[in-house]
């Protein structure tokens, strides 16, 4: 799976950087405007813009390369200490910058009351600072987190697909295992019956490898399988086995995983002959109502024991596991008998 990385789609530690500043000055602009008179309204800009300009340089360059080399070796109460002692000092900073600016386009300045001023005024910046600070690190500790989580859900993610591949491709030995028995025991008894049952495995086969890239595919490509796998069993047991479709049109369109009907038709391919009285009878019905699929693969005989060989656990297991992997409680499979007939039923719901 390829995600695009979440911090793609977020402003740029600049862009957030220079708006930021930018609405700093014209706050600040905008405030002092109501007690400066206007002939001083220029001199004014200069000197907000000058501010603003001091902390945008500040915390670019010094406060997020210190924080940056120091963040991830200190516990959350060093982290906030240095804050406030980099708030402390850089306010000074700040203060001493911008005093020397003011001095340089005002040589007239008093110093006596510029320096009794500035404590306040430096608490003021390092106030400003601190916010900074806090948005800063918060936001660099938010993304970390986010990034963590991502990385979390990926690697579900292809642990998650990883088991599924591994449930499907235990079907395709397991089913062609079964396959090749069928046809061996056909291949003394009559070779042209052997050859056409080689036929409808390639075919099962063939469809097998095109879906292979293909989580879901539609109920009608996966109802082809299982008649490809019908057709060599009716051309081994003929008059012995009789096979009923009932689908519905609507339904087979409907997604569903690859191979996961076949375990159930196997099933009662396999336990129906050592249990039913003869012909056995195999019904598939699928029908569709509100998004909701209802698939069934019904046999004569009886549900006993035997449904726990080794062979048919590991079918109707890698059915209720996949379903579940991909489903969860969306989904739903039983296997049951009613009278004389063993029903397996799957329930898939997209709503």
């Amino acid at each position: 799976m390829q995600s695009l990385d979440f911090r793609d789609k977020l402003p740029s530690f600049w862009t957030i950087q220079l708006v930021g500043w930018i609405v700093y000055f014209v706050v600040i602009y905008i405030t002092f405007l109501t007690i400066a008179l206007p002939e001083n309204y220029l001199n004014l800009f200069y000197l907000k813009a000058f501010r603003a300009l001091t902390g945008f340089f500040l915390t670019s360059i010094f406060l997020r390369q210190i924080y940056h080399l120091l963040e991830n070796r200190l516990s959350i109460g060093w982290l906030i200490l240095l804050v406030l002692i980099c708030a402390s000092v850089f306010g000074y900073a700040w203060t001493g910058i911008e005093f020397y600016y003011a001095y340089l386009t005002n040589p007239i300045l008093n110093l006596n009351n510029y320096l009794a001023r500035s404590p306040r005024i430096a608490l003021d910046y390092a106030t400003t600072l601190i916010g900074w600070s806090a948005l800063y690190l918060g936001v660099k500790n938010w993304l970390a987190w986010q990034k963590e989580r991502e990385n979390a859900l990926q690697a579900n993610f292809l642990a998650d697909k990883a088991q599924l591949e591994v449930l499907r491709y235990q079907l395709n030995p397991h089913f062609l295992f079964n396959a090749l028995n069928s046809i061996r025991a056909s291949v003394d008894e009559d070779q042209n019956r052997a050859k056409r049952m080689i036929t409808q495995l390639s075919e099962f086969l063939r469809h097998s490898l095109l879906s292979a890239e293909k989580k879901e595919i539609p109920l009608q490509e996966e109802l082809e399988a299982v008649k490809n796998y019908l057709a060599i069993e009716k051309i081994r047991f003929e008059e012995k086995l009789e096979v009923e479709y009932d689908v519905d049109v609507k339904a087979e369109d409907f997604s569903v995983p690859c191979l996961l009907l076949n375990p159930l038709v196997e099933n009662a391919v396999k336990h129906g002959f050592l249990t039913s009285p003869k012909p056995l009878k195999i019904k598939i019905t699928a029908k569709l109502e509100v998004k909701k699929l209802t698939i069934e693969v019904a046999n004569t005989g009886k549900l006993n024991d035997l449904h726990n060989s080794n062979g048919t656990k590991i079918g109707l297991k890698n059915v209720r596991e996949r379903l579940e992997k991909l489903y969860g409680d969306k989904s739903s499979f039983e296997i049951k008998q009613v009278g004389e007939i063993v029903r397996a039923r799957i329930q898939i719901s997209k709503i």
